[in-house]
């Protein structure tokens, strides 16, 4: 198959010319490539004219904008007869569109007055986004003014060549491969065709890049460069700037695999999905098995896992129940290797489950899909023959959920089981309208144990259509209720004796005690009202873009925020009840995380008033805080490869800041003066892991959480030691 720019191979093809039909991917896949975005071509004779907007003639000239500029080379020549595209800042079709005229100028008139993004599309050359950005859903917005021209003047990048031969086994060019390139650390591409001697040239950003192609007519199986089967073996090509790379290959050789399947009972396995991936799982292709159970499918030399599914079974080669258990099948170039195999027989295991304090019977719990319905007995069916992990959980919140690992199913026999579950704390409790007294659904209740709240990533059980919950199951302790309305017009709270309140401090504690239920307080809600306010930089004043705003802070990677900064640094933080709340801000690496009133702690915060209905102000200006560094080893002196250092504040709990740990270093940026303890989630050189919160001895040799004192300015140096036995 030959790629033409701009045309594609199948006529469906997004507005880049890349085809949208997307490949059948391997059973399972560890990873997916992003497939690459393929220039925009220009073909000889494009017309150099102004696109307008339909509607947008002389008559509507003061209701519309323009954008306009000048297009430069690397080298800060004119960048002619390039194709320019303006598209809306929400959408993916362009509004108008030109070309760059011999002295790189444009302009697109006739766009209604909006935010918009430019892009930059060059014969032979990645495309580009103003500015400069790889990507539409990257680049920086224009404002267009009615009656004014917006201009965007834009330079394009520096690229380098990569050029090759590929031949085939007997040393003969092949035409008509389509070569893709992937940058390993971006989401830059480059791409190019094979011509009649073989031979591929294309433009890249510098970078480093893998190349692959697809050798075998009508199969998705690529070859990388050089000579190997995956993305995970594949050689790495580093393209300098204004410089040639050479990357040269000959096709693999071709075998065919074939096989069929049978059901357990030996019948032909009709229309089953297989999946035919290379020994580490990075690529491969697929097939279909026919009425006789039996499958053929070409793939180049080399080492496969075979698996298949039909149905809700899923199955490898030979008999195995996972992809790390499966037996590897060589195939040979020139060959037909052929394997045959059949669906493991199905047995039963039967669960019962019993206090493991009491050594009662729990009556009420389900294991993996099925429930005990109040019987103390759970029968699961038709699991294949071979070793299982059972999941246990109580629908009533009573118990902690449990994984049973490698429960033994054999075919045509029950297996019986019994399991010890820990029981928890419950707290139930209503949820309704304060005015009203009606129920509300809905709404989902955290339960905060002290210095332990924080932003969720998605809840769970929330409250039903008589406004009823239950939180649990929970450990035995003293907690304190925060509710969050999913819609509707409420705002969340945290739950006092009789209302809502912004302040942690102000909540009901509630008190629960594993294997029993405790009645939390109503819930009573009220309307929610609105902060808004700009983030802006404490130094320059400049806004700040992508800043998260909330009332709590949430885990690094997990809950950011409740609200996000535009361009021009403005937020919305909605849903909130009419009350004083703490509001917290952070941006990026390059700042600390403040709260409300230049503070470094939520308990320290100036409280922003919330009405109902209303929109309460609060802005914040953004300071690099104290830089926090150090080492992170073990206590033989053996530098953490990877993971993440925290620091919390020690009045709330609340996450203070974060920093990468890397080669035994980590740095951060707090707020202070603040008192912070530190955790850590780090990995050593073999991937073991590492989790916790920072102890030190104390001068009476007892050990106990470290404390550590940030200053309101200079540096705080923390070498941290953690031990691994």
């Amino acid at each position: 198959m030959t790629y033409s720019p701009g045309t594609g191979w199948d006529g469906a093809h997004d507005r880049r010319g890349w085809s949208l039909l997307g490949r059948p991917t391997p059973f399972p896949p560890r990873t997916q490539m992003r497939l690459p975005l393929i220039g925009r071509a220009l073909t000889a004779g494009t017309v150099a004219a102004v696109l307008v907007l339909s509607g947008a003639g002389p008559a509507h000239a003061e209701e519309t904008g323009t954008v306009g500029g000048r297009l430069t080379t690397s080298a800060g020549a004119g960048a002619a007869e390039v194709r320019v595209e303006v598209y809306p800042a929400d959408g993916y079709e362009p509004a108008g569109s030109t070309t760059t005229d011999a002295d790189g100028d444009y302009a697109v008139s006739g766009l209604a007055p909006g935010s918009y993004t430019v892009g930059f599309f060059a014969w032979g050359r990645p495309d580009q986004y103003h500015h400069h950005k790889s990507d539409l859903w990257d680049a920086d917005p224009v404002t267009v003014t009615a009656g004014e021209t917006t201009t965007v003047d834009e330079q394009l990048r520096a690229t380098g060549t990569i050029t090759g031969q590929i031949v085939d086994q007997a040393g003969a060019p092949v035409p008509g491969l389509f070569v893709r390139g992937s940058e390993i650390d971006t989401n830059d591409w480059a791409a190019g065709s094979t011509d009649d001697t073989g031979t591929f040239t294309m433009s890249a950003l510098p970078g480093r890049y893998r190349l692959s192609f697809a050798p075998i007519e009508g199969s998705y199986q690529d070859q990388y460069l050089p000579g190997k089967l995956d993305e995970q073996d594949a050689g790495i090509y580093e393209v300098p700037a204004d410089g040639t790379v050479t990357a040269n290959d000959t096709v693999l050789p071709v075998g065919t695999l074939a096989g069929r399947l049978l059901t357990a009972a030996g019948a032909p396995l009709a229309d089953a999905e297989v999946y035919v991936n290379t020994a580490n799982m990075y690529g491969g292709t697929n097939a279909t098995t026919d009425a006789d159970g039996r499958f053929r499918v070409s793939v180049l030399q080399g080492s496969y896992k075979v698996g298949y599914s039909a149905g809700e079974r899923q199955q490898w080669y030979r008999g195995k129940l996972d992809s790390e258990d499966a037996d590897l099948v060589t195939v040979p170039g020139g060959q037909q290797t052929s394997i045959a195999d059949r669906l493991l027989g199905t047995g039963t295991i039967t669960v019962t489950a019993v206090d493991s304090v009491t050594g009662g019977p729990v009556a009420n719990f389900c294991a993996v899909d099925s429930c005990s319905q109040g019987s103390g007995r759970v029968t699961v069916r038709d699991l294949p023959q071979g070793r299982h992990d059972v999941y246990l959980y109580a629908p009533d919140r009573r118990y902690f959920p449990r994984d049973l690992a490698d429960v033994r199913v054999r075919a045509g026999q029950d297996t019986p089981i019994t399991v010890k579950l820990r029981p928890g704390a419950v707290i139930t409790t209503t949820i309704v309208d304060r005015q009203t007294g009606s129920p509300v659904r809905d709404v989902c209740v955290d339960a905060f144990l002290p210095k332990r709240a924080s932003l969720r990533d998605g809840y769970g059980e929330c409250s039903n259509g008589q406004g009823r919950l239950t939180v649990g199951p929970l450990a035995t302790g003293s907690y304190k209720l925060f509710a969050v309305p999913q819609d509707g017009p409420y705002g969340r709270q945290w739950v006092g004796a009789d209302g809502g309140t912004g302040d942690e401090r102000q909540a009901l504690t509630v008190t629960a005690t594993a294997g029993q239920v405790t009645t939390g307080p109503q819930v009573r809600l009220d309307r929610a009202g609105v902060v808004t306010g700009r983030v802006t930089d404490a130094t320059t004043g400049a806004p700040l873009a992508d800043a998260t705003v909330s009332v709590l802070t949430g885990h690094p990677g997990v809950g950011a925020g409740d609200a996000q900064t535009g361009q021009d640094g403005t937020y919305r933080l909605e849903r909130l009840g009419p009350y004083a709340w703490p509001v917290v801000f952070t941006h990026g690496s390059d700042t600390a995380r403040e709260w409300s009133g230049d503070e470094p702690s939520r308990f320290t915060a100036t409280p922003v008033t919330v009405t109902v209905g209303g929109t309460a102000t609060a802005d914040a200006q953004l300071d690099a805080g104290v830089p926090v560094a150090g080492t992170i080893r073990t206590t033989d002196g053996t530098a953490f490869r990877g993971g993440y250092v925290m620091a919390h504040s020690a009045d709330t709990g609340d996450y203070a800041g974060s920093g990468w740990v890397t080669d035994g270093r980590f740095s951060l940026r707090l707020k202070g003066p603040q008192r912070v303890f530190v955790s850590y989630d780090v990995t050593l050189a073999d991937d073991q892991r590492y989790q916790g919160r920072y102890r030190a001895t104390r001068p009476d040799g007892s050990t106990g959480l470290a404390l550590f004192t940030v200053p309101a300015t200079g540096e705080l140096p923390v070498d941290l030691v953690i031990p691994t036995s």
